[in-house]
């Protein structure tokens, strides 16, 4: 019993430093906003991360929603064909300078093929197989003279008690 209260007890300091952690906050469109906020190891700050947003059904008057959709510049979409797309993208050259690049995309739609497998093997009737399987198709007894492996019950506890903190430790980091 003692391992199953120490297991619950840091269990639930667990779940009180995550909870610490967590806070909700009002974004600039009025979403009530989850996030975690952690130290980044490598720099040394204070870093969120959102969790979740939770929306509501009703749009305050004040919030007005921005128009702009989908990534920065992202043109309307196609009616009929596609044809082709020039875009400007930056990547640094060699020397570590910025370079803008202006491509052109064109659709190519290539044609679907069939694929069909060649067989190989040989398929036998019933009569055929039982001629070279045989009748005795079942495995041979095991010896009576060795012994069952066998568990022991408070095994079997320590187990189940190991795999519920692993189960509830993935449930808090994943909750």
């Amino acid at each position: 019993m003692r391992p199953f209260a120490f297991v619950t007890t840091l269990l639930t300091l667990c779940a009180g430093f995550v909870h610490a952690q967590e806070i909700t906050t009002t974004d600039e469109l009025g979403q009530t906003v989850v996030e975690l906020i952690t130290i980044d190891p490598n720099l040394g700050i204070p870093t969120t991360e959102t969790l979740q947003t939770l929306t509501t059904t009703t749009t305050p008057a004040a919030a007005v929603p921005d128009p702009q959709q989908g990534p920065v510049g992202q043109p309307q979409p196609t009616v009929g064909d596609a044809g082709p797309t020039v875009y400007t993208y930056t990547t640094t050259d060699a020397s570590g300078e910025t370079v803008a690049v202006v491509d052109t995309f064109t659709p190519v739609f290539m044609p679907t093929s069939t694929w069909v497998s060649a067989s190989s093997g040989t398929i036998l009737d019933y009569s055929s197989w039982r001629k070279e399987v045989g009748t005795n198709t079942v495995a041979p007894p095991i010896s009576g003279a060795v012994t069952r492996w066998s568990v022991g019950s408070g095994w079997l506890g320590i187990t189940a008690s190991v795999c519920a903190g692993i189960a509830g430790g993935a449930w808090l980091a994943l909750a």
